[in-house]
């Protein structure tokens, strides 16, 4: 293991280093605040699955990635997802849709990300855009098993006769 720049290499390839710390604050603070290693492993999880359908779903709109990389990754990783929301982890919408508008930011920025195997182009703008849109998903999945979304239930109105 070593690092570059942002990230973590590893002998199966590099991970970003905020990735990984975004990763492990997740275990800790649910775990801590809700003592469910069940639960932390789920939002982890389920928070870097999201983003990576999201992130890769983006970057086939845009023309920057093929189909078939969406496709395996979205019949890989949507479990984790759905096992995060049937555990309890309800991220709020109104945080969803606030990050919603922060990635269409980063999209019409132009939506570059720094590869690993591209050492001399790196952008410091497109790198701004990916951890906060990566974090902020993360804090949304955080706050979403830590203290999940419920709607409220409507109350019966009489009906006036």
């Amino acid at each position: 293991m070593a690092l570059s720049r942002v990230w973590v290499v590893f002998p199966f390839g590099a991970i970003r280093l905020s990735t990984l710390l975004a990763f492990a604050a997740i275990l800790v603070i649910v775990m801590w605040l809700r003592r469910s290693p069940l639960l932390a492993f789920l939002t982890a999880m389920g928070w870097w699955s999201a983003y990576e359908i999201v992130f890769q779903s983006v970057a086939l709109a845009l023309g920057r990635e093929p189909w078939q990389q969406l496709f395996y990754l979205v019949t890989g990783v949507t479990g984790w997802v759905i096992a995060a929301h049937l555990i309890g982890v309800r991220p709020h919408p109104l945080l969803l849709l606030i990050w919603a508008l922060s990635m269409a930011g980063w999209a019409a920025y132009g939506f570059h990300y720094n590869n690993y195997n591209q050492p001399n182009v790196f952008s410091v703008g497109d790198e701004a855009f990916n951890v906060a849109t990566k974090d902020g998903m993360a804090v949304i999945y955080l706050i979403g098993a830590v203290a999940p979304f419920r709607l409220k239930r409507r109350r019966d109105v009489p009906i006036a006769v």
